[in-house]
């Protein structure tokens, strides 16, 4: 869920997850990242409106900033929702609302620590987040042997008072020389599901599966959620879930129709939306929003 620079804001996925069309996307999606080639058993079934104060959410500061001013009846329904988290990697900007949750990011164990280490964690902040990524800013041994590395996250968080949330890429699956990487014969989310990366639901007390990249392959992102989810809940039964969703996923166009289906389809898995999302986007995202709670 990445966006410190425009060289590693590839997550805006990830972590933001123009295209010609929507089925060129669920056709390269399809290619690239989805759970299985298998079909998923028993129809498809999406369900009716989600109230957004049913749900619990994670946006970046600057996305809800613009985003609530630009629609503050729909942001007051977030707001009122079990938990609303708000990411941020540095101090300062316009106030945020009393009611949500301030959780400042980083990429690494050894990142946190020092920060930790020398006071830098930005005052006021009891949350703080793994985003760990296939990314140069995070320490290769920690990307080659993701699971010690967020239990390293998890314990300093805990024993200096945080909140963890763990945030593991799929694309640790393509580190050459990991301790476990993309099997021949697997896509990334079978690879990410094999190598057991949802457990680390052991080491935090809430996760997020990051699917915004397949988002519109409906039977791959419903395995990728359904069975993430089961790995972290047997890992952590008092686990909260979540999900990355995106109208922009690695900068392409996916209409806002099409999120509100994911969104619907892996409700009954996860108890939150983790929302990335590019300036450009703000009308679709809005969309998004107003779609979910319409039905």
């Amino acid at each position: 869920m990445n966006r410190i620079s425009k060289q590693v804001r590839m997550l805006r996925s990830r972590a933001a997850v123009t295209m010609a069309g929507l089925v060129a996307f669920v056709l390269v999606a399809g290619a690239w990242s989805p759970v299985s080639a298998r079909p998923v058993s028993g129809p498809v079934s999406l369900g009716g409106p989600i109230s957004l104060s049913s749900v619990r959410w994670i946006f970046y500061k600057e996305d809800f900033n613009h985003l609530n001013a630009e629609a503050p009846a729909l942001f007051r329904q977030i707001v009122a929702s079990p938990a609303t988290y708000i990411l941020e990697h540095r101090e300062g900007g316009p106030p945020l609302p009393r009611q949500v949750i301030p959780a400042e990011m980083f990429f690494s164990s050894t990142s946190l620590q020092t920060a930790i280490r020398y006071h830098r964690v930005i005052p006021g902040v009891k949350v703080v987040v793994d985003d760990l990524e296939d990314l140069g800013i995070t320490p290769r041994v920690e990307r080659e042997d993701p699971m010690p590395a967020m239990k390293g996250f998890g314990h300093a968080a805990d024993s200096s008072g945080y909140r963890p949330i763990l945030v593991p890429g799929r694309d640790l699956m393509l580190v050459s020389g990991a301790a476990c990487s993309q099997q021949r014969g697997n896509t990334i989310s079978q690879s990410y599901l094999h190598c057991d990366l949802p457990e680390a639901a052991a080491y935090s007390p809430i996760f997020v599966i990051q699917a915004a990249a397949v988002e519109t392959n409906l039977p791959a992102l419903k395995q990728l959620v359904q069975q993430a989810a089961a790995e972290a809940r047997r890992a952590n039964p008092h686990v909260i879930i979540f999900a990355t969703l995106s109208v922009s996923p690695n900068g392409l166009f996916v209409n806002s129709s099409a999120v509100v289906a994911a969104a619907k389809l892996i409700r009954p898995y996860v108890q939150g939306y983790a929302m990335n999302n590019i300036r450009p986007s703000d009308p679709r995202m809005l969309q998004f929003l107003t779609g979910l709670s319409r039905g």
